[in-house]
């Protein structure tokens, strides 16, 4: 990975966990207390290309070359799996409801058998010196707590189902994504609310972006998706906020939205409104 990517996958991350893992919900487990975190909604908050790249080239200066990998351990403990089986089948081993589309494209149909992705589980422990001392040299001033060290973030890999749906000569026309709630378990004693406030108090965040994030009022049940108004457009979807974007270099579209807790992509060669017609009448 060359430096570039490294410093845009370290901006990527630090937006992510300013919104906390960028995943949401908080509630108590029954028998451990452990903190849960489910996605339940979706919020945009508006970043543009210029203030990403501010925030690269301060971490560079300020940071020099940057490892993701010094920042923590990430281990597989459930290797997701993908199987090809039929609708009906998914739709008995899936947790959550499989919708599809009463509203096809002329001549468009789906594809069998579908694509099942199991479900997996991941565990991440923070190197807390070396997080601080990152924080530090940004000119953080608040860190975290040092009793992180050496506890386990517990990630859970969503199970889905991925659909395509073809014309008679085998042309692809769209794919539509649909998957349960990511989930992320929080070690017993972690204080949410502390770890998201050292994250938001980063001086290379923008400040306008800091401000978005800390209006997300209900950010213990929302997923944070970064929004540029230049290349996305937002869109309702049967009253549910989504994002709209079309490479037209490619000649496809793309919609993503989450609706109880199910995230959603769709994408393909439709425009706009075929995009949105096919999305809008999921049932």
């Amino acid at each position: 990975m060359d430096r570039r990517k490294k410093i845009t996958a370290a901006v990527a991350t630090i937006l992510l966990l300013s919104g906390f893992f960028a995943v949401t919900p908080l509630r108590q487990a029954t028998a451990d207390f452990l903190s849960r975190f489910r996605v339940q909604r979706m919020e945009t908050v508006k970043i543009t290309p210029e203030q990403l790249q501010q925030m690269g080239q301060a971490m560079q200066s300020q940071s020099g070359e940057i490892n993701l990998q010094q920042f923590g351990k990430a281990d597989v403990i459930q290797k997701p799996e993908q199987k090809k089986i039929s609708l009906a089948e998914a739709r008995n081993q899936l947790p959550f409801k499989i919708r599809q589309p009463a509203y096809l494209p002329l001549n468009t149909g789906l594809a069998e058998p579908v694509d099942m992705h199991q479900e997996g589980t991941a565990e991440f422990q923070l190197n807390v010196p070396q997080v601080n001392q990152l924080l530090q040299s940004l000119g953080s001033k608040t860190l975290l707590p040092q009793d992180l060290s050496g506890k386990a973030f517990r990630i859970r890999i969503p199970p889905g189902l991925r659909t395509e749906y073809i014309q008679p000569d085998g042309r692809k026309v769209f794919t539509l994504n649909q998957f349960d709630s990511p989930e992320v378990t929080v070690p017993e004693g972690v204080d949410a609310n502390a770890l998201r406030s050292a994250l938001l108090d980063l001086p290379i965040l923008p400040t306008e972006l800091r401000t978005q994030l800390s209006a997300i009022g209900d950010w213990k049940n929302t997923m944070i998706v970064p929004y540029a108004e230049d290349r996305m457009e937002k869109v309702t979807i049967n009253g549910v906020e989504g994002l709209y974007a079309q490479n037209l270099h490619m000649g496809r579209s793309f919609l993503f939205w989450v609706d109880k807790g199910v995230l959603y992509q769709l994408d393909g060669s439709l425009d706009k409104g075929e995009a949105l017609k096919v999305a809008q009448s999921l049932k």
